[in-house]
């Protein structure tokens, strides 16, 4: 039986172009950083320290892994690289791309699962600190929620390798098949089935390509009332 669902945020539960906002971030990140070092310095070592952070690195933070990797490209020792990229996120992160809107039935699905005793968790990409993720989730109207987990960037791998959705089954300390992923990204968040995940695809129609369940937020929270009232749990 289903025991949490994992939501995915951008195009999922908000409606907003998460590669659109990751490039207005780093620029955003980027002009901020001097006097440490230049934009285009830091924009071309972020770049490249990003290619790193898919597979496994247990030892490591996807944070860690950033900030070591700017720092050996740069010369700046990481520590100064991290203070720099935290000083940032305590500016108006609003100004990022500031658009967005809760995606139809995001509100309905979430309180849905909660009402079914389900764990609720925000499982984005986990390339962003806390702040930029509460951000996007105040966007979707849902800062309020009470999330059982979040992802951030103190993860140790990201989609769509194994190693991610692995990794929540360890917090949530469950079994692979009591977890239920749910994204519109079919290449990033349907790979969760490898590991014997449950899938439910919410985005646009793929022609030829196996899906497994889909539909609306709006049809996920009916389908968890259906089977909270028949005692299924999903």
């Amino acid at each position: 039986m289903i025991q949490a669902v994992l939501f995915d945020l951008d195009e999922t539960l908000l409606d907003l172009n998460g590669d659109l906002f990751l490039e207005a971030y780093i620029d955003a990140l980027a002009e901020f950083m001097p006097p440490l070092m230049a934009p285009d310095q830091f924009r071309q070592a972020l770049w490249s320290a990003a290619a790193s952070l898919g597979p496994a690195h247990p030892e490591m933070t996807n944070a860690e892994m950033i900030w070591t990797s700017i720092g050996a490209q740069t010369g700046h020792p990481p520590d100064q690289v991290a203070t720099r990229v935290r000083a940032f996120t305590q500016t108006d992160l609003s100004l990022i791309l500031p658009e967005g809107g809760p995606v139809a039935g995001a509100r309905s699905a979430v309180e849905s699962a909660q009402a079914a005793q389900l764990k609720v968790v925000v499982a984005t990409n986990p390339i962003y600190p806390p702040e930029v993720i509460h951000e996007r989730l105040r966007r979707a109207q849902l800062d309020d929620i009470e999330w059982d987990a979040i992802a951030t960037w103190d993860f140790h791998s990201t989609k769509p390798y194994p190693a991610y959705y692995v990794e929540w089954t360890r917090r949530l300390q469950l079994a692979a098949d009591e977890c239920l992923m749910v994204g519109d990204d079919y290449f990033n968040d349907i790979p969760a089935r490898d590991i014997g995940m449950q899938t439910f695809y919410v985005g646009a129609p793929l022609t030829g390509i196996d899906v497994g369940p889909s539909g609306s937020l709006i049809d996920l929270a009916t389908r968890i009332r259906a089977d909270h009232t028949s005692g299924q749990k999903t």
